[in-house]
């Protein structure tokens, strides 16, 4: 992170190179993990963290004069959802942006590799030379063997920070650690059978940069910290009908708009929408990643089919990429 080579930390791929392949694009470093040892998923299961992540415990984490949020109580809240996860027997659990403490990061690996679920959250800002970095994590966990679990964690740090988050950064005198436009990055994963790509909440403003990804994705995950919900329901909304994919996001409860969307007719299009409440919970959706493909494969829907038509310019040979075992 100090010398602003993430991405090159990736792509050398040196602890996973037997298990894991790692290609760098233009654009994108595409991630394929290789458990041959758990069966490949046509449903996924994800749970939605519903949890406060407070502007108070966002600024401790960048000032020098004062600690990171490592309250018993703060902990109480993430085991909490963590255990709830794994109760759920969720397949892959999103949490906000900002919503884990950089010291914290060893534990989120650990449970990440032990309890075989693959996380995707936000870290507070890791402050290095006076400038702030917003990193988005995925940990995405294999089995090398029969008896041996492991973990394969990827960072990126994030590409647009919203106008303000660069406001408070520079109240508290510091700088945003955005790389250059020619450094930007997006990362195409493919774990256990299921393609999907990640976004750090500002990110999906930029339409160009959601459109990389156009019908190679089963699922976008989207971190995100926004008071602007009107705004971001919009953007994903779109971004499940254009993209044709499901949407997961995960905002923090006190602004909303946690939601799973499913590329639907309106009315059931929201498997899961929600808002506030003062304890930390999940919330699960099962997505049917099969359906998914069936219909898309169709040039026409039967009647009883619930996914939408395909939108223009779809991409029929990356759907037969994206499908293969």
């Amino acid at each position: 992170l100090k010398k602003r080579e993430l991405h090159k930390f990736t792509t050398r791929n040196d602890f996973h190179q037997g298990s894991c392949v790692v290609n760098k694009n233009k654009n994108t470093i595409s991630i394929k993990v290789n458990d041959k040892f758990n069966s490949k998923n046509e449903k996924i299961k994800v749970a939605l963290a519903n949890m406060l992540v407070d502007r108070d415990s966002i600024q401790r984490a960048c000032r020098k004069d004062q600690s990171p949020n490592l309250s018993y109580q703060r902990q109480k809240g993430l085991y909490h959802i963590l255990n709830a996860a794994n109760k759920e027997e969720a397949d892959v659990l999103l949490l906000p942006e900002l919503s884990i403490p950089v010291s914290w990061l060893p534990f989120m690996a650990a449970h990440s590799r032990r309890k075989q679920i693959a996380l995707i959250f936000g870290l507070e800002h890791w402050v290095l030379d006076e400038r702030a970095y917003n990193i988005l994590v995925e940990m995405l966990p294999y089995n090398t063997d029969e008896n041996y679990k492991s973990s394969m964690l990827v960072f990126r740090v994030k590409n647009y920070y919203a106008p303000k988050e660069i406001e408070l950064l520079h109240t508290l005198r510091l700088r945003a650690g955005a790389p250059k436009s020619k450094k930007q990055r997006y990362h195409l994963i493919r774990w256990k059978n299921v393609s999907f790509a990640t976004y750090n909440c500002f990110e999906l403003a930029n339409i160009e940069h959601r459109a990389l990804f156009k019908s190679k994705l089963d699922i976008l995950f989207a971190c995100v910290w926004n008071r602007d919900v009107n705004y971001y329901q919009h953007i994903t909304e779109s971004a499940a009908r254009d993209l044709h994919c499901y949407v997961a996001q995960s905002n923090t409860s006190h602004y909303g708009g946690s939601c799973v969307l499913q590329p639907s007719r309106s009315s059931i299009s929201n498997k899961i929408y929600v808002k506030g409440g003062e304890n930390h919970c999940i919330l699960t959706a099962t997505l049917d990643i099969k359906a998914l493909r069936e219909a898309q494969y169709r040039s026409f829907r039967d009647n009883n089919e619930i996914i939408k038509h395909n939108p223009p310019g779809f991409d029929y040979d990356a759907l037969l990429e994206r499908a293969k075992k």
